[in-house]
């Protein structure tokens, strides 16, 4: 099995998935830059692959690596997930909409778009912020520190999860009107204070 840094082969010993990887990524560390993708010959493999690296070729004639600096890909995701918060915003007005007009049901599906969205910008930032070593308890946004914002996050979906169980739907309709659009402006806050931290601000 041919193994390629990118464009350079590497040497491993044994042939396996499992052993390309981890050298591929300790060679990647030792030059301040990440792998963000691997292909085995010519596609891209299976994340469960990945995750959990078979002790054998796993059938691929060549495994590719491909890094990029870490500052680079980061500001690439947290611009991404800056965008995913503007669906979020527009589905949970949506959902406030419905409610306020006294259609509950209807409002449903654009809660769980704003629920999904929210899951995966929170999944970004956590990973961006293992990826630049920052503390985001220390991180200041504007809006406080990152650990804050994040947490303020929490509270209030577990509210809007409180109100729908409950079928209080005063409280989901003030919430959702007033306080998540709050939310949004925090963390985007928080998605522009991480993205100069990966420009090079510190």
């Amino acid at each position: 099995m041919r193994v390629l840094l990118d464009d350079r082969p590497i040497e491993i010993e044994p042939q396996t998935v499992a052993r390309a990887i981890e050298v591929a990524r300790d060679a990647a560390t030792a030059e301040g830059r990440i792998v963000i993708e691997v292909l085995g010959d010519g596609r891209s493999v299976d994340p469960a692959i990945i995750d959990d690296p078979p002790q054998d070729s796993a059938g691929f004639a060549e495994l590719k690596l491909v890094t990029a600096d870490p500052g680079v890909f980061v500001s690439v995701t947290l611009s991404d997930a800056a965008g995913l918060l503007d669906e979020a915003a527009n589905a949970q007005q949506k959902a406030a909409d419905e409610v306020l007009a006294g259609r509950d049901t209807e409002a449903m599906e654009p809660l769980q778009e704003a629920f999904r969205a929210w899951g995966i910008i929170h999944d970004v930032v956590d990973k961006s912020a293992s990826l630049l070593s920052l503390d985001l308890k220390t991180l200041e946004t504007g809006n406080g520190p990152g650990a804050e914002i994040i947490e303020g996050l929490a509270e209030q979906l577990s509210e809007i999860k409180r109100a729908l169980t409950e079928r209080d739907t005063s409280a989901l309709s003030d919430v959702l009107a007033y306080e998540m659009p709050k939310q949004v402006e925090r963390w985007r806050g928080l998605l522009e204070a991480m993205g100069r931290v990966a420009g090079g601000e510190r």
